[in-house]
């Protein structure tokens, strides 16, 4: 009995079309090693396959059969990697800190609320409505990040210019160090 043509050269024609490969003919072009030996048809086949894109997103390092023990297939392995670069640092991540503001955490309270009322709906995947909603707690999280590091900075921008009055004081001869300890005592308490 043997392979079908008209089978194998609809399969070739849907790999062409698809733009897959199939990546052990690809890697061993003149071998004979086969996947399924069928005793019934004393045939031997190239059942088993991995088809890949050919885009060149995966870095196939090896692929091949392996023994068949007691089982008419033979395991076919693959071992690859990707040449997707991935960043050395996460683009974003939340700051765990926020989730100890009460006020953060009332507000995104809220917007979880508003958001499940509007777009909860049986016509959206879960993976889909996943994603929007990690997008919704992340400019959520983001807007606050900003606010408190607007905060921060003003605060800071107020203290350098207490310091600088204070240094122009001394300068002048007006202040002492005990005024410039004073005006500091509350942000930074004596152990």
């Amino acid at each position: 009995m043997g392979t079908k043509p008209h089978m194998t050269a609809m399969l070739r024609g849907t790999m062409d079309h698809l733009y897959f490969v199939d990546i052990w003919r690809e890697m061993h072009p003149t071998s004979t090693t086969f996947s399924c030996y069928s005793p019934t048809h004393g045939a031997y086949s190239h059942l088993d396959r991995f088809l890949l894109g050919n885009d060149g997103s995966l870095d196939v390092r090896w692929v091949d059969y392996q023994v068949r023990f007691l089982l008419d297939h033979a395991p076919l392995l693959l071992e690859c990697g990707t040449h997707i670069p991935r960043p050395a640092i996460p683009l974003w991540c939340m700051r765990l800190e926020l989730l100890g503001d009460h006020e953060y955490s009332c507000d995104i309270q809220e917007e979880l609320a508003v958001y499940f009322s509007e777009n909860w709906t049986a016509a959206h995947s879960r993976g889909l409505k996943w994603e929007a909603l990690k997008v919704v707690i992340r400019g959520k999280s983001l807007a606050k990040t900003y606010g408190i590091r607007k905060k921060l900075d003003l605060e800071l921008a107020q203290q350098e210019d207490t310091l600088n009055a204070l240094q122009r004081q001394i300068d002048n001869g007006g202040a002492g160090e005990r005024e410039l300890s004073g005006a500091w005592s509350h942000r930074c308490p004596v152990e």
